[in-house]
């Protein structure tokens, strides 16, 4: 699977959070679970624990049913603690790239993120179902009167962002902290901090005051 190979250097590919394992919180919030929570965190727990090998953070997560993930040998892939990865989601992390989900991130079913360089998400954020975020279009291509087309370029997405169902967000892009992104948008472009933003292309629709979970 070549759209996921390339060559850039792993020595720049730092986490943005470094976390201490979270099993002791972990059970601290556990205990308030009700009955029905308790046992979609078990076997979430459970299922993280089978492909914990696949982590390079030792942070505890909720991994539910369906889940696959796809990691070449020499990327890194970074989970805070409280993650939540929603059934059938898939995450891929190419040759040397790197994928990181901030704490208490939720990834919805059915969703897709590839990173073959860097996919940053940051704290908080609420990734919805059936989005696909790629920092590769995986093909090299050649336009009529150009040179070859860039492939490949890092995604950044901050804090507290809710991205809505059926999204794309393309490489290259950086999303600013306490963004709303509306549902079956695409991202091509940057948004700034505090944006609400829909449409294809996604275009600015309002200012975000707060969101909650």
């Amino acid at each position: 699977m070549e759209q996921f190979v390339n060559t850039n250097s792993a020595s720049n590919l730092e986490p943005m959070h470094v976390e201490q394992p979270g099993y002791a919180r972990f059970w601290q919030q556990f205990k308030r679970y009700n009955v029905r929570d308790k046992r979609i965190a078990l076997l979430g727990l459970f299922r993280y624990l089978l492909k914990s090998r696949l982590f390079d953070s030792k942070n505890p997560i909720i991994i539910e049913r369906g889940v696959s993930i796809l990691k070449y040998k020499g990327g890194r892939l970074y989970a805070g603690r409280g993650v939540r990865l929603a059934g059938k989601c898939y995450l891929a992390v190419g040759r040397n790239g790197l994928l990181e989900l901030g704490p208490r991130v939720i990834i919805g079913a059915d969703t897709r993120i590839m990173a073959a360089t860097k996919v940053r998400i940051g704290a908080r954020c609420m990734i919805s179902w059936n989005c696909s975020i790629f920092d590769s279009i995986g093909h090299r291509m050649w336009l009529q009167g150009q040179d070859e087309a860039k492939i490949e370029a890092p995604i950044t997405i901050g804090d507290d962002v809710w991205i809505g169902p059926y999204c794309t967000v393309m490489k290259g892009v950086t999303i600013g902290n306490n963004c709303i992104v509306g549902a079956s948008s695409v991202v091509r472009r940057d948004v700034p901090p505090n944006s609400l933003v829909y449409g294809n292309p996604a275009r600015m629709a309002g200012k975000v005051d707060k969101w909650e979970r």
